[in-house]
Protein backbone atom coordinates (compact mmCIF):
# COMPACT_ATOMS: atom_id res chain seq x y z
CA UNK A 1 0.00 0.00 0.00
CA UNK A 2 2.96 2.68 0.96
CA UNK A 3 4.82 1.80 -2.72
CA UNK A 4 0.91 2.23 -4.49
CA UNK A 5 0.84 5.73 -2.91
CA UNK A 6 4.34 6.60 -3.16
CA UNK A 7 3.93 6.05 -7.20
CA UNK A 8 0.64 7.58 -7.08
CA UNK A 9 2.42 10.85 -5.68
CA UNK A 10 5.39 10.73 -7.66
CA UNK A 11 3.41 10.73 -10.66
CA UNK A 12 1.34 13.89 -9.46
CA UNK A 13 4.98 15.98 -10.52
CA UNK A 14 3.40 15.23 -14.73
CA UNK A 15 0.30 16.39 -16.64
CA UNK A 16 -1.81 13.63 -17.71
CA UNK A 17 -0.84 13.94 -21.50
CA UNK A 18 -2.61 10.72 -22.65
CA UNK A 19 -6.30 11.54 -20.96
CA UNK A 20 -6.00 14.93 -22.00
CA UNK A 21 -5.03 14.49 -25.78
CA UNK A 22 -7.67 11.57 -25.94
CA UNK A 23 -10.44 13.49 -25.00
CA UNK A 24 -9.42 15.74 -27.29
CA UNK A 25 -8.83 14.25 -30.50
CA UNK A 26 -12.01 12.57 -30.14
CA UNK A 27 -13.87 15.26 -29.69
CA UNK A 28 -11.87 17.68 -32.25
CA UNK A 29 -12.15 14.72 -34.92
CA UNK A 30 -15.77 14.42 -34.65
CA UNK A 31 -16.63 18.17 -34.59
CA UNK A 32 -14.19 18.93 -37.27
CA UNK A 33 -16.37 16.12 -39.53
CA UNK A 34 -19.60 18.13 -38.04
CA UNK A 35 -18.06 21.66 -39.73
CA UNK A 36 -17.41 20.32 -42.83
CA UNK A 37 -20.57 18.37 -43.42
CA UNK A 38 -22.59 21.05 -42.37
CA UNK A 39 -23.44 23.61 -45.45
CA UNK A 40 -22.38 27.53 -44.71
CA UNK A 41 -25.10 28.88 -42.44
CA UNK A 42 -26.78 25.76 -41.47
CA UNK A 43 -26.70 26.68 -38.16
CA UNK A 44 -28.92 28.68 -35.73
CA UNK A 45 -27.61 32.12 -36.26
CA UNK A 46 -24.48 31.46 -38.04
CA UNK A 47 -24.25 34.52 -40.44
CA UNK A 48 -24.73 37.18 -37.34
CA UNK A 49 -22.01 35.22 -35.96
CA UNK A 50 -19.75 34.81 -38.91
CA UNK A 51 -20.43 38.34 -39.41
CA UNK A 52 -19.00 39.95 -35.93
CA UNK A 53 -16.27 36.97 -35.87
CA UNK A 54 -14.74 38.06 -38.98
CA UNK A 55 -15.43 42.08 -38.24
CA UNK A 56 -13.53 41.65 -34.88
CA UNK A 57 -10.95 40.76 -36.74
CA UNK A 58 -10.98 43.50 -39.25
CA UNK A 59 -11.18 46.56 -37.38
CA UNK A 60 -14.96 46.40 -35.79
CA UNK A 61 -15.18 44.72 -32.42
CA UNK A 62 -18.28 47.11 -31.53
CA UNK A 63 -19.93 48.11 -34.05
CA UNK A 64 -22.59 50.65 -35.37
CA UNK A 65 -25.43 48.82 -33.33
CA UNK A 66 -26.56 45.98 -35.49
CA UNK A 67 -24.42 47.35 -38.40
CA UNK A 68 -20.93 45.63 -38.36
CA UNK A 69 -18.26 45.92 -41.83
CA UNK A 70 -16.82 42.54 -42.56
CA UNK A 71 -15.54 41.27 -45.76
CA UNK A 72 -17.41 40.45 -48.87
CA UNK A 73 -16.99 37.01 -48.87
CA UNK A 74 -19.87 36.18 -45.90
CA UNK A 75 -22.50 36.94 -48.53
CA UNK A 76 -23.13 33.82 -50.27
CA UNK A 77 -26.79 33.16 -52.28
CA UNK A 78 -28.66 30.76 -51.07
CA UNK A 79 -26.52 29.85 -48.10
CA UNK A 80 -28.73 28.36 -45.25
CA UNK A 81 -32.41 29.01 -47.21
CA UNK A 82 -32.12 27.42 -50.53
CA UNK A 83 -32.92 24.15 -49.39
CA UNK A 84 -35.04 24.80 -46.28
CA UNK A 85 -38.63 25.13 -48.19
CA UNK A 86 -38.37 21.58 -50.30
CA UNK A 87 -37.37 18.54 -48.20
CA UNK A 88 -36.40 17.10 -51.53
CA UNK A 89 -33.81 19.84 -51.74
CA UNK A 90 -30.11 19.34 -51.87
CA UNK A 91 -27.38 21.88 -50.55
CA UNK A 92 -26.18 22.16 -54.34
CA UNK A 93 -28.62 25.05 -54.60
CA UNK A 94 -25.91 27.17 -52.39
CA UNK A 95 -24.30 29.94 -54.40
CA UNK A 96 -20.26 29.74 -54.93
CA UNK A 97 -18.24 31.82 -51.71
CA UNK A 98 -15.83 34.06 -53.54
CA UNK A 99 -12.28 35.17 -52.39
CA UNK A 100 -13.37 38.79 -52.07
CA UNK A 101 -12.03 40.54 -49.09
CA UNK A 102 -13.43 43.96 -48.99
CA UNK A 103 -14.88 45.41 -46.37
CA UNK A 104 -19.36 46.00 -46.66
CA UNK A 105 -21.98 46.37 -44.75
CA UNK A 106 -23.90 43.86 -42.56
CA UNK A 107 -26.80 43.35 -40.27
CA UNK A 108 -25.95 41.10 -37.45
CA UNK A 109 -28.18 40.15 -34.59
CA UNK A 110 -25.67 39.30 -32.52
CA UNK A 111 -24.81 42.53 -31.84
CA UNK A 112 -25.63 42.66 -27.93
CA UNK A 113 -23.08 39.48 -27.52
CA UNK A 114 -19.95 39.60 -25.84
CA UNK A 115 -16.60 40.40 -28.08
CA UNK A 116 -14.68 37.71 -26.27
CA UNK A 117 -16.00 34.81 -28.24
CA UNK A 118 -15.85 36.67 -31.43
CA UNK A 119 -12.13 37.48 -31.41
CA UNK A 120 -11.41 34.16 -30.37
CA UNK A 121 -13.53 32.41 -33.64
CA UNK A 122 -12.61 35.04 -35.85
CA UNK A 123 -9.13 34.60 -35.79
CA UNK A 124 -8.76 32.56 -38.88
CA UNK A 125 -10.47 35.63 -40.90
CA UNK A 126 -7.35 37.51 -40.16
CA UNK A 127 -5.06 35.65 -42.10
CA UNK A 128 -7.58 33.86 -44.63
CA UNK A 129 -10.18 34.64 -47.28
CA UNK A 130 -13.42 32.65 -48.71
CA UNK A 131 -14.13 29.66 -47.64
CA UNK A 132 -11.13 28.73 -46.10
CA UNK A 133 -12.01 31.34 -43.94
CA UNK A 134 -14.96 30.55 -42.72
CA UNK A 135 -14.65 26.51 -42.40
CA UNK A 136 -11.40 27.71 -40.68
CA UNK A 137 -13.30 29.75 -38.14
CA UNK A 138 -15.45 27.22 -37.60
CA UNK A 139 -12.77 24.36 -37.09
CA UNK A 140 -10.59 27.04 -34.81
CA UNK A 141 -13.81 27.37 -32.98
CA UNK A 142 -14.41 23.64 -32.33
CA UNK A 143 -10.58 22.92 -31.40
CA UNK A 144 -10.75 25.83 -28.32
CA UNK A 145 -13.97 23.79 -27.45
CA UNK A 146 -12.35 20.41 -27.43
CA UNK A 147 -9.56 22.05 -25.14
CA UNK A 148 -11.73 23.08 -22.83
CA UNK A 149 -13.65 19.70 -22.67
CA UNK A 150 -10.15 18.07 -22.13
CA UNK A 151 -9.39 20.70 -19.59
CA UNK A 152 -12.61 19.59 -17.91
CA UNK A 153 -11.93 15.97 -17.90
CA UNK A 154 -8.50 15.98 -16.49
CA UNK A 155 -9.48 18.18 -13.31
CA UNK A 156 -12.65 15.56 -12.61
CA UNK A 157 -10.36 12.47 -12.76
CA UNK A 158 -8.62 14.54 -9.50
CA UNK A 159 -11.92 14.30 -7.42
CA UNK A 160 -11.80 11.58 -4.84
CA UNK A 161 -13.29 8.59 -6.04
CA UNK A 162 -13.98 9.70 -9.44
CA UNK A 163 -16.08 7.24 -11.58
CA UNK A 164 -19.73 8.63 -12.01
CA UNK A 165 -17.96 12.59 -11.98
CA UNK A 166 -16.21 11.48 -15.12
CA UNK A 167 -18.97 9.32 -16.73
CA UNK A 168 -21.80 11.74 -16.56
CA UNK A 169 -20.68 15.07 -17.78
CA UNK A 170 -19.16 12.32 -20.89
CA UNK A 171 -22.79 11.35 -21.88
CA UNK A 172 -24.22 14.75 -21.85
CA UNK A 173 -21.87 15.22 -24.85
CA UNK A 174 -25.17 14.96 -27.69
CA UNK A 175 -24.73 15.02 -31.37
CA UNK A 176 -25.99 18.55 -30.92
CA UNK A 177 -22.99 19.39 -28.45
CA UNK A 178 -20.84 18.40 -31.04
CA UNK A 179 -23.06 19.58 -34.22
CA UNK A 180 -23.08 23.54 -32.35
CA UNK A 181 -18.98 22.79 -31.43
CA UNK A 182 -18.39 22.35 -35.30
CA UNK A 183 -20.20 25.66 -36.19
CA UNK A 184 -19.54 29.73 -35.88
CA UNK A 185 -21.89 29.62 -32.05
CA UNK A 186 -20.83 30.45 -28.79
CA UNK A 187 -23.40 27.67 -27.45
CA UNK A 188 -20.89 24.51 -27.17
CA UNK A 189 -17.74 26.55 -25.74
CA UNK A 190 -20.44 28.25 -23.29
CA UNK A 191 -21.25 25.40 -21.95
CA UNK A 192 -17.56 23.68 -22.36
CA UNK A 193 -16.38 26.53 -20.71
CA UNK A 194 -19.11 26.53 -17.68
CA UNK A 195 -18.28 22.73 -16.73
CA UNK A 196 -14.66 23.99 -16.76
CA UNK A 197 -15.10 26.88 -14.16
CA UNK A 198 -16.74 24.56 -12.29
CA UNK A 199 -14.76 21.92 -12.16
CA UNK A 200 -11.39 24.13 -11.82
CA UNK A 201 -13.25 25.97 -8.54
CA UNK A 202 -14.29 22.56 -7.35
CA UNK A 203 -10.92 21.17 -7.69
CA UNK A 204 -9.05 24.73 -6.13
CA UNK A 205 -11.52 24.93 -3.22
CA UNK A 206 -12.02 21.19 -2.03
CA UNK A 207 -8.38 19.40 -3.27
CA UNK A 208 -6.14 22.35 -2.35
CA UNK A 209 -4.24 21.41 -5.46
CA UNK A 210 -0.38 21.83 -5.89
CA UNK A 211 2.23 21.89 -8.21
CA UNK A 212 0.95 21.77 -11.55
CA UNK A 213 -2.61 21.00 -10.95
CA UNK A 214 -2.87 24.41 -9.07
CA UNK A 215 -2.16 25.96 -11.93
CA UNK A 216 -3.89 24.07 -14.88
CA UNK A 217 -7.01 24.81 -12.33
CA UNK A 218 -6.24 28.46 -12.23
CA UNK A 219 -5.78 29.08 -15.62
CA UNK A 220 -8.97 26.84 -16.84
CA UNK A 221 -10.67 28.78 -14.07
CA UNK A 222 -9.62 32.43 -15.70
CA UNK A 223 -10.20 30.99 -19.56
CA UNK A 224 -13.30 29.14 -18.70
CA UNK A 225 -14.70 32.39 -17.14
CA UNK A 226 -14.04 34.55 -19.67
CA UNK A 227 -15.65 31.96 -22.37
CA UNK A 228 -18.69 31.50 -20.48
CA UNK A 229 -19.00 35.15 -20.11
CA UNK A 230 -17.76 36.10 -23.63
CA UNK A 231 -20.68 35.31 -25.38
CA UNK A 232 -24.58 35.79 -24.34
CA UNK A 233 -26.32 37.57 -21.39
CA UNK A 234 -27.91 34.74 -19.80
CA UNK A 235 -24.40 32.81 -19.62
CA UNK A 236 -23.89 35.02 -16.70
CA UNK A 237 -26.28 33.08 -14.70
CA UNK A 238 -23.86 29.83 -15.20
CA UNK A 239 -21.40 31.82 -13.13
CA UNK A 240 -23.73 32.61 -10.23
CA UNK A 241 -24.34 28.43 -10.25
CA UNK A 242 -21.37 27.11 -10.40
CA UNK A 243 -20.54 29.67 -7.43
CA UNK A 244 -23.47 28.65 -5.64
CA UNK A 245 -22.53 24.81 -6.14
CA UNK A 246 -19.00 25.60 -5.05
CA UNK A 247 -20.03 27.60 -1.91
CA UNK A 248 -22.99 24.82 -1.17
CA UNK A 249 -20.44 21.88 -1.67
CA UNK A 250 -17.32 23.24 0.72
CA UNK A 251 -16.73 21.70 4.16
CA UNK A 252 -15.09 23.48 6.97
CA UNK A 253 -12.21 22.77 6.60
CA UNK A 254 -12.12 24.08 3.31
CA UNK A 255 -13.16 27.73 4.35
CA UNK A 256 -10.43 27.82 6.63
CA UNK A 257 -7.26 26.37 4.17
CA UNK A 258 -9.10 28.79 1.44
CA UNK A 259 -9.09 31.83 3.92
CA UNK A 260 -5.25 31.74 4.87
CA UNK A 261 -4.24 31.32 0.71
CA UNK A 262 -3.20 34.13 -1.28
CA UNK A 263 -3.81 32.62 -4.58
CA UNK A 264 -7.74 32.69 -3.12
CA UNK A 265 -7.88 36.43 -3.17
CA UNK A 266 -5.73 36.32 -6.16
CA UNK A 267 -7.81 34.10 -8.44
CA UNK A 268 -11.49 35.55 -6.96
CA UNK A 269 -10.27 39.38 -8.19
CA UNK A 270 -9.77 38.26 -11.85
CA UNK A 271 -12.57 36.67 -11.95
CA UNK A 272 -14.47 39.48 -10.17
CA UNK A 273 -13.01 41.36 -13.21
CA UNK A 274 -13.84 39.21 -15.87
CA UNK A 275 -17.51 39.26 -14.43
CA UNK A 276 -17.70 43.01 -13.85
CA UNK A 277 -16.69 43.20 -17.58
CA UNK A 278 -19.66 41.48 -18.82
CA UNK A 279 -22.08 42.55 -16.76
CA UNK A 280 -21.07 46.37 -17.61
CA UNK A 281 -21.14 45.16 -21.42
CA UNK A 282 -24.45 43.42 -20.87
CA UNK A 283 -25.72 46.51 -19.07
CA UNK A 284 -24.50 49.35 -21.52
CA UNK A 285 -28.15 50.83 -22.58
CA UNK A 286 -27.86 49.90 -26.61
CA UNK A 287 -27.55 46.33 -25.29
CA UNK A 288 -30.96 46.25 -23.87
CA UNK A 289 -33.88 44.28 -24.73
CA UNK A 290 -36.32 46.68 -26.51
CA UNK A 291 -40.18 46.34 -26.12
CA UNK A 292 -41.81 45.74 -29.51
CA UNK A 293 -44.42 48.13 -31.00
CA UNK A 294 -47.35 46.16 -30.04
CA UNK A 295 -46.46 43.87 -27.48
CA UNK A 296 -47.11 40.19 -27.88
CA UNK A 297 -50.51 39.25 -26.82
CA UNK A 298 -51.65 36.05 -24.74
CA UNK A 299 -51.60 35.59 -21.02
CA UNK A 300 -48.35 35.21 -19.22
CA UNK A 301 -49.59 32.37 -17.21
CA UNK A 302 -50.52 30.26 -20.85
CA UNK A 303 -47.06 31.09 -21.90
CA UNK A 304 -45.67 29.50 -18.11
CA UNK A 305 -48.11 26.58 -18.90
CA UNK A 306 -46.92 26.06 -22.27
CA UNK A 307 -43.65 26.14 -21.60
CA UNK A 308 -43.91 23.46 -18.71
CA UNK A 309 -45.70 21.53 -21.21
CA UNK A 310 -42.88 21.41 -23.52
CA UNK A 311 -40.00 20.63 -21.51
CA UNK A 312 -39.52 16.84 -23.37
CA UNK A 313 -39.40 18.87 -26.48
CA UNK A 314 -36.71 21.13 -25.27
CA UNK A 315 -34.69 17.95 -24.40
CA UNK A 316 -35.24 16.24 -27.49
CA UNK A 317 -33.86 19.29 -28.96
CA UNK A 318 -31.07 19.33 -26.65
CA UNK A 319 -30.56 15.60 -28.45
CA UNK A 320 -30.44 16.67 -31.49
CA UNK A 321 -32.58 19.47 -34.15
CA UNK A 322 -29.65 20.19 -36.79
CA UNK A 323 -29.95 22.57 -39.83
CA UNK A 324 -31.30 26.10 -38.58
CA UNK A 325 -33.54 23.80 -36.06
CA UNK A 326 -35.46 22.12 -39.07
CA UNK A 327 -33.13 18.99 -39.18
CA UNK A 328 -34.19 16.48 -36.41
CA UNK A 329 -32.00 14.00 -35.11
CA UNK A 330 -33.42 10.11 -35.58
CA UNK A 331 -36.69 9.41 -33.53
CA UNK A 332 -34.70 7.13 -31.37
CA UNK A 333 -31.47 9.46 -31.04
CA UNK A 334 -33.82 11.86 -29.43
CA UNK A 335 -35.55 9.04 -27.48
CA UNK A 336 -31.94 7.66 -26.33
CA UNK A 337 -30.93 10.86 -25.07
CA UNK A 338 -33.98 11.54 -23.46
CA UNK A 339 -33.60 8.68 -21.18
CA UNK A 340 -29.93 9.72 -20.44
CA UNK A 341 -31.44 13.15 -19.40
CA UNK A 342 -34.10 11.76 -17.22
CA UNK A 343 -31.55 9.09 -15.51
CA UNK A 344 -29.14 12.02 -14.89
CA UNK A 345 -31.77 14.01 -12.74
CA UNK A 346 -33.23 11.11 -11.08
CA UNK A 347 -30.22 8.05 -10.21
CA UNK A 348 -28.38 11.63 -8.05
CA UNK A 349 -31.47 12.41 -6.00
CA UNK A 350 -32.58 8.68 -5.35
CA UNK A 351 -29.24 7.34 -5.05
CA UNK A 352 -27.30 10.15 -3.84
CA UNK A 353 -25.94 11.83 -0.35
CA UNK A 354 -24.70 14.35 1.06
CA UNK A 355 -25.02 18.25 -0.39
CA UNK A 356 -24.08 17.06 -3.20
CA UNK A 357 -27.46 15.75 -3.96
CA UNK A 358 -28.88 18.91 -3.36
CA UNK A 359 -26.84 20.93 -5.45
CA UNK A 360 -27.89 18.18 -8.12
CA UNK A 361 -31.24 19.28 -7.14
CA UNK A 362 -30.91 22.60 -7.66
CA UNK A 363 -29.99 22.11 -11.12
CA UNK A 364 -32.52 20.14 -11.79
CA UNK A 365 -34.59 22.46 -10.52
CA UNK A 366 -33.25 24.79 -12.91
CA UNK A 367 -33.74 22.96 -15.87
CA UNK A 368 -37.44 23.36 -15.39
CA UNK A 369 -37.99 26.63 -13.83
CA UNK A 370 -35.53 28.55 -15.47
CA UNK A 371 -36.60 28.33 -18.98
CA UNK A 372 -40.26 29.56 -18.08
CA UNK A 373 -39.13 32.22 -16.07
CA UNK A 374 -36.59 33.93 -18.77
CA UNK A 375 -39.59 32.97 -21.73
CA UNK A 376 -41.91 34.76 -19.30
CA UNK A 377 -40.14 37.74 -18.75
CA UNK A 378 -39.44 38.21 -22.48
CA UNK A 379 -42.53 37.31 -23.63
CA UNK A 380 -44.09 40.83 -24.79
CA UNK A 381 -40.87 42.10 -25.85
CA UNK A 382 -39.64 39.39 -28.03
CA UNK A 383 -42.70 36.46 -27.95
CA UNK A 384 -41.36 32.94 -28.32
CA UNK A 385 -37.70 32.80 -28.20
CA UNK A 386 -36.75 30.03 -26.20
CA UNK A 387 -34.65 26.66 -27.43
CA UNK A 388 -33.60 23.83 -26.42
CA UNK A 389 -29.48 24.50 -26.56
CA UNK A 390 -30.07 27.42 -24.07
CA UNK A 391 -29.65 24.98 -21.23
CA UNK A 392 -26.92 22.83 -21.96
CA UNK A 393 -24.23 23.86 -19.78
CA UNK A 394 -26.75 23.34 -16.69
CA UNK A 395 -27.27 19.86 -18.40
CA UNK A 396 -23.17 19.33 -18.02
CA UNK A 397 -23.33 21.16 -14.27
CA UNK A 398 -26.20 18.77 -13.17
CA UNK A 399 -23.96 15.55 -14.42
CA UNK A 400 -21.48 17.04 -12.34
CA UNK A 401 -22.99 17.88 -9.30
CA UNK A 402 -25.05 14.56 -10.04
CA UNK A 403 -21.78 12.57 -10.38
CA UNK A 404 -20.42 13.69 -7.14
CA UNK A 405 -23.50 12.80 -5.57
CA UNK A 406 -23.33 9.41 -6.58
CA UNK A 407 -19.59 8.96 -6.25
CA UNK A 408 -20.15 9.75 -2.83
CA UNK A 409 -21.68 6.39 -2.29
CA UNK A 410 -21.39 4.32 -4.90
CA UNK A 411 -17.58 5.38 -5.05
CA UNK A 412 -16.66 3.75 -1.72
CA UNK A 413 -16.77 0.04 -2.33
CA UNK A 414 -15.24 -2.92 -0.31
CA UNK A 415 -11.83 -4.58 -1.43
CA UNK A 416 -11.81 -6.59 -4.59
CA UNK A 417 -12.44 -10.61 -4.12
CA UNK A 418 -15.33 -9.34 -1.38
CA UNK A 419 -18.37 -11.52 -1.30
CA UNK A 420 -20.44 -10.36 -4.76
CA UNK A 421 -18.27 -7.57 -5.39
CA UNK A 422 -16.20 -8.91 -8.53
CA UNK A 423 -19.75 -9.82 -10.15
CA UNK A 424 -21.47 -6.45 -9.46
CA UNK A 425 -18.08 -5.13 -10.58
CA UNK A 426 -18.73 -7.08 -13.99
CA UNK A 427 -22.29 -6.03 -14.20
CA UNK A 428 -21.96 -2.33 -13.84
CA UNK A 429 -19.11 -2.56 -16.79
CA UNK A 430 -21.41 -4.33 -19.24
CA UNK A 431 -24.07 -2.02 -18.69
CA UNK A 432 -21.79 1.07 -19.14
CA UNK A 433 -20.27 -0.79 -22.08
CA UNK A 434 -23.79 -1.59 -23.84
CA UNK A 435 -24.90 2.00 -23.14
CA UNK A 436 -21.37 3.47 -24.95
CA UNK A 437 -22.20 1.23 -27.60
CA UNK A 438 -25.77 2.89 -28.13
CA UNK A 439 -24.72 5.83 -27.54
CA UNK A 440 -21.63 6.02 -30.30
CA UNK A 441 -24.30 4.60 -32.53
CA UNK A 442 -26.82 7.34 -31.49
CA UNK A 443 -23.78 9.69 -32.59
CA UNK A 444 -22.95 8.48 -35.65
CA UNK A 445 -26.54 7.87 -37.13
CA UNK A 446 -27.18 11.57 -36.05
CA UNK A 447 -24.28 12.66 -38.50
CA UNK A 448 -24.97 10.43 -41.47
CA UNK A 449 -28.60 11.07 -41.32
CA UNK A 450 -28.13 15.36 -41.28
CA UNK A 451 -25.30 14.71 -43.94
CA UNK A 452 -27.85 13.16 -45.87
CA UNK A 453 -29.98 15.31 -45.88
CA UNK A 454 -27.92 18.04 -47.40
CA UNK A 455 -25.82 15.88 -49.96
CA UNK A 456 -28.80 13.06 -51.19
CA UNK A 457 -32.21 13.54 -49.45
CA UNK A 458 -34.36 12.08 -52.06
CA UNK A 459 -31.97 8.99 -53.00
CA UNK A 460 -30.83 5.73 -51.18
CA UNK A 461 -27.55 5.57 -48.82
CA UNK A 462 -25.34 4.21 -51.74
CA UNK A 463 -25.98 7.37 -53.96
CA UNK A 464 -25.15 9.60 -50.80
CA UNK A 465 -21.79 7.78 -51.01
CA UNK A 466 -21.00 7.76 -54.42
CA UNK A 467 -23.32 10.09 -56.63
CA UNK A 468 -24.40 12.70 -53.96
CA UNK A 469 -25.91 15.77 -55.43
CA UNK A 470 -24.27 17.89 -52.56
CA UNK A 471 -20.38 17.39 -52.34
CA UNK A 472 -19.52 19.02 -48.79
CA UNK A 473 -15.24 19.81 -48.57
CA UNK A 474 -13.19 16.40 -48.24
CA UNK A 475 -16.66 14.44 -49.71
CA UNK A 476 -19.42 12.25 -48.06
CA UNK A 477 -17.47 9.21 -48.11
CA UNK A 478 -14.02 10.80 -46.29
CA UNK A 479 -16.46 12.62 -43.92
CA UNK A 480 -18.27 9.66 -42.98
CA UNK A 481 -14.82 7.72 -42.81
CA UNK A 482 -13.98 10.60 -40.99
CA UNK A 483 -16.64 10.51 -38.29
CA UNK A 484 -16.06 6.88 -37.91
CA UNK A 485 -12.81 6.95 -37.09
CA UNK A 486 -13.30 9.41 -34.68
CA UNK A 487 -16.46 7.36 -33.02
CA UNK A 488 -14.23 4.08 -33.06
CA UNK A 489 -11.52 4.98 -31.40
CA UNK A 490 -12.74 7.25 -28.41
CA UNK A 491 -15.68 4.08 -28.26
CA UNK A 492 -12.71 1.64 -28.03
CA UNK A 493 -10.81 3.52 -25.81
CA UNK A 494 -13.60 3.91 -22.66
CA UNK A 495 -14.80 0.73 -23.40
CA UNK A 496 -11.70 -0.51 -22.64
CA UNK A 497 -10.81 2.33 -19.33
CA UNK A 498 -14.34 1.12 -17.70
CA UNK A 499 -13.16 -1.55 -15.74
CA UNK A 500 -9.81 0.01 -14.36
CA UNK A 501 -12.81 3.38 -13.71
CA UNK A 502 -14.47 0.83 -11.66
CA UNK A 503 -11.81 -1.16 -9.96
CA UNK A 504 -13.07 -2.16 -6.59
CA UNK A 505 -11.04 -0.08 -4.31
CA UNK A 506 -11.69 -0.42 -0.03
CA UNK A 507 -12.95 2.85 0.95
CA UNK A 508 -10.29 3.75 2.92
CA UNK A 509 -8.23 4.32 -0.31
CA UNK A 510 -10.73 5.72 -2.04
CA UNK A 511 -9.60 8.81 -1.82
CA UNK A 512 -7.83 9.18 -5.27
CA UNK A 513 -9.76 8.06 -8.78
CA UNK A 514 -9.12 4.75 -9.59
CA UNK A 515 -8.77 5.96 -13.57
CA UNK A 516 -6.27 8.29 -11.98
CA UNK A 517 -4.64 5.71 -9.95
CA UNK A 518 -4.03 3.21 -12.76
CA UNK A 519 -3.55 5.53 -15.77
CA UNK A 520 -2.72 9.06 -15.01
CA UNK A 521 -1.37 11.35 -12.18
CA UNK A 522 -3.38 12.43 -9.23
CA UNK A 523 -2.28 15.52 -7.14
CA UNK A 524 -1.52 16.03 -3.70
CA UNK A 525 -2.56 18.50 -1.47
CA UNK A 526 -0.23 21.01 -0.60
CA UNK A 527 0.52 21.45 2.84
Amino acid sequence: MDHARSAITARSTSFPWRLFCGVFAGLFLLMAAWALATPVYSVPDEPSHAVRAAAAWHGEVVGNGMQFEAPRYLLIDGAGVCYNSAVDQSANCIGPIVSDGRLIPYTSSANTNSPVYYLMAGLPSAFLTGAPAIYGMRIFSAAVTCLLFAALAVLLVRLPRARWVVLLPAAVITPMVVFLGGSINPNAIEMAAAGALLGSLLVLARERPSGWLFGFSVATAIVSAAFVTGGRSLAMLWVVFAAIAVVALLRVEDWRALMRRRSTWIVLAVLAVICLFALWWFTRPENTVHAAKVPYPGSLWGVAQDMLEKTFLYWRQDAGIFGTLNVPAPEGVQTLWSAVFVALIVLPLVLGRGRERWVAAGFSAALLVLPIMVQVALWRQVGDVWQGRYMLAVFLMLAIAGGLALDRVLGRTAAAGAPGQDLAHRRTVSVLRAVLVLLGIAQLASFLFTLRRYASPERSWFQFLLQPEWQPPGSTIGLTLLALVALGLSTVWVWRSLPRLFEPVPARDAEPSALAAADEPVSTPSA
